[in-house]
């Protein structure tokens, strides 16, 4: 009797782990498809951006209100309903310009706070 109390306690412990493990990967797999989603559109913010400003030789020259407004009219994002100048998880693109002319675009990534090790960031120059 209480070898087998041990066994189905063991059992129970090690259905438990695998399902907490189970929900972990389906969080995984589930910010994959917004990484994806981010990583394709901050790209896209730089070629347009190329081709708006660099390709012709124009400066690049804003703050992050008017980024903001240029995304809403020059950028389409994959899901229509969502607001161009915010990141699947809802956060404002950012730019960064540099004195050279190279800039950064990023997003803060599923954690929702710029400047740490997930954001997505991807870099434009002259």
């Amino acid at each position: 009797m209480f070898m087998r109390l041990i066994f189905i306690i063991t059992v129970v412990i090690v259905f438990g782990a695998i399902a907490r493990m189970g929900t972990q990967l389906l969080g995984f797999f589930g910010n994959n498809g917004e990484i994806f989603e981010a990583s394709s559109e901050v790209h896209e913010i730089v070629r347009v951006i190329y081709i708006d400003f660099i390709a012709p030789g124009r400066r690049l020259t804003m703050d992050q209100s008017s980024f903001m407004d240029y995304l809403r009219t020059r950028v389409k994002v994959t899901e229509s309903k969502r607001d161009p100048s915010l990141d699947p998880w809802s956060m404002p693109y950012r730019i960064t310009i540099n004195p050279d002319g190279s800039y950064e675009i990023r997003s803060a990534g599923p954690d929702q706070e710029y400047y740490t090790s997930d954001d997505i960031v991807a870099e434009g120059g002259t």
